[in-house]
């Protein structure tokens, strides 16, 4: 028996008066034996005596369970891997070890729902029409997709409002004016770093608004790297991982990347981290197919584990991060933030640099942070605010 199936029976033991739920203990416990599995070489690895199982569940107890999703481009990347290093009996879980565990929480996630809801509060930031300062805005977005054709599909937002983004920023801010609206010129340079807004920015935050969706949202259950799949395309989507590693690798195999400028393989490996990054923040897909994608993941190079972050709304998680190639010799780190406990993508954070007009160096981040991904019965909160 692998060891994927081990650490999956095991989880199941140590919850099974809690089937069909996500179970802290249980993944933490399972993060826990994954790690130290790992520490043993594979002649010494025996099952656990009683003994062994109790402090590794009290290490666990101390294991802190959140991640959080990150926004990935559609440029390509290219995947540096981290440099080798030595575990000692005191190290932080591996991206591999936390990878394996979300694998096994998600598995237990609700199969079935009148819904399946996403709710998203996206983040990003740009500096002023001057570049003397950097400006934050946030807006939440939920999406309700029905497989039932009495139900109807719903997406609801809010623009948040805009803010300078640090206190620095705000001090920048205040010497200009303190503005409440921003115009940004068309032909502004923004080193691909951005992009430039159509419309003047306000810094009031906006209605909440409900849109009854139609048209190519019938009979939608979302899209995969940016083609529409139907409920019977994605019901369709192999649970195993190499055979889901197959039939993303073949989807990917039928794009034209030759004449594209880009490293054809890296550009592959880019499009199969996203696919799975994919399946797992948001597509409707059983909870075996989120499961293999976390196995996906779990086997690609480049993935490095950042211990603890909070991310954007506040939250704790485990945090695996990489680097990701936007144009010759300019890198973005993407990091995603990660609840082994529950298998949720808790947030996506990519971050750039750049240099405002008085030389100061300053951060441009882009996240898009999960608060609820799945199955639900309940019914969306709709406003009276209709577009």
């Amino acid at each position: 028996m692998n060891n994927d199936q081990i650490f999956k029976d095991r989880a199941r033991v140590l919850d099974e008066d809690l089937t069909g739920r996500a179970s802290t203990a249980g993944a933490d416990a399972l993060l826990a034996e994954i790690v130290s599995l790992e520490r043993v070489p594979a002649r010494r690895r025996l099952l656990p005596s009683p003994g062994r199982a109790l402090l590794g569940l009290a290490a666990a107890a101390a294991a802190v369970a959140v991640i959080a999703p990150v926004m990935l481009s559609d440029r390509t990347i290219s995947i540096a891997p981290p440099p080798s290093t030595s575990v000692s009996a005191t190290a932080e879980p591996t991206a591999r070890q936390i990878l394996l565990a979300a694998a096994v929480a998600v598995e237990k996630a609700p199969a079935s729902g009148d819904y399946w809801r996403t709710a998203t509060v996206n983040q990003w930031m740009l500096t002023d029409p001057t570049r003397s300062y950097v400006l934050e805005g946030s807006r939440s977005l939920e999406t309700w997709l029905a497989k039932r054709p009495d139900l109807q599909y719903w997406r609801i937002w809010q623009d948040l409002g805009i803010k300078p983004a640090t206190p620095l920023d705000e001090a920048a801010w205040r010497a200009a004016g303190a503005p409440t609206s921003w115009r940004y010129p068309k032909n502004m340079k923004t080193e691909n770093l951005f992009s430039v807004p159509s419309r003047p920015l306000e810094a009031a935050a906006g209605e909440r608004t409900a849109e009854r969706l139609y048209g190519k949202w019938k009979g939608s259950a979302g899209d995969l790297a940016g083609e529409d799949m139907s409920w019977e395309e994605v019901r369709a989507i192999p649970s195993e991982p190499d055979k889901l590693r197959s039939y993303l690798e073949e989807r990917i195999g039928r794009l034209e990347l030759a004449g594209s400028g880009m490293d054809v393989e890296e550009a592959r490996a880019h499009i199969l981290l996203r696919n799975c990054v994919g399946i797992i923040s948001g597509l409707p897909a059983s909870p075996e197919v989120r499961a293999s994608a976390y196995r996906i993941l779990a086997s690609l190079p480049g993935i490095r584990a950042e211990g603890e972050m909070t991310d954007p709304l506040g939250r704790r998680g485990q945090t695996l991060s990489y680097q990701e190639e936007i144009e010759p010799d300019l890198f973005t780190q993407v990091q995603l933030v990660v609840d082994p406990s529950t298998g949720l993508l808790l947030a996506e954070v990519r971050t750039n640099t750049t240099k405002l007009a008085n030389g100061r160096q300053a951060e441009l981040r882009l996240s898009t942070s999960f608060q609820a991904i799945g199955w639900t019965d309940d019914r969306p909160e709709l406003p009276t605010h209709r577009n």
